[in-house]
């Protein structure tokens, strides 16, 4: 009897919240954990809820201690952010391939705990001071052609990385590393919740 163990951080505050680390197991971390570890080095994928605890685990698990580790991957989900496991991931690369994707209708979906589900957007980091300032050509552009965007987060920049209308690769910078109040998947899961508040009387 094979037994699957699924890994899902749910948060009790706001999707993309300014406090920090929320959760019980994040909020435990100290500055100088090694958070690729704590999180098993996201093997089998790990969903987190809010947004925000997902995308600063996803820098900071790029990092061991002072020293860059290696690039760290999730998905954009309805659910959330799933970082995908970082075992074959280097310095300068991180692997789409972790968990299986399939592209259906012109959509891509990821297995994550057995069942495919849409993804929205892709984010990866770049931690190597020595990494190319802006997106790069081709490799940080994967799955444009979809419609999907794809973000790169270093050390001072958060790039939104996607193709026009006449498919030529285009950047534009949002702000600064931790600039989440511009991603629109925040911005959607905000609404969603202040939506279903709106008619919990109802």
């Amino acid at each position: 009897m094979q037994v699957l163990a699924i890994t899902v951080i749910v948060l009790t505050h706001g999707a993309c919240s300014k406090s920090g680390f929320l959760s019980t197991q994040v909020g435990q971390q100290k500055e100088n954990e090694f958070s690729s570890v704590t999180f098993n080095h996201f093997e089998g994928g790990v969903l987190f809820a809010d947004v925000q605890t997902g995308l600063d685990i996803l820098w900071n698990a790029s990092f061991k201690g002072r020293n860059v580790y290696r690039e760290n991957l999730g998905f954009f989900v309805k659910d959330g952010l799933l970082i995908t496991p970082n075992n074959n991931n280097t310095s300068k690369s991180a692997s789409l391939g972790a968990l299986k994707t399939k592209v259906e209708d012109g959509r891509l979906y990821v297995n994550f705990a057995g069942t495919f589900t849409e993804v929205l957007g892709i984010i990866h980091t770049h931690p190597d001071s020595d990494s190319l300032p802006v997106p790069s050509p081709r490799n940080d552009y994967q799955y444009c052609n979809l419609g999907i965007h794809n973000y790169i987060m270093d050390r001072r920049n958060l790039f939104d990385a996607y193709k026009d209308r006449k498919g030529r690769e285009v950047y534009k910078r949002l702000g600064p590393r931790n600039a989440y109040d511009k991603l629109p998947f925040c911005e959607v899961m905000r609404v969603s919740k202040f939506d279903k508040s709106n008619h919990e009387d109802d």
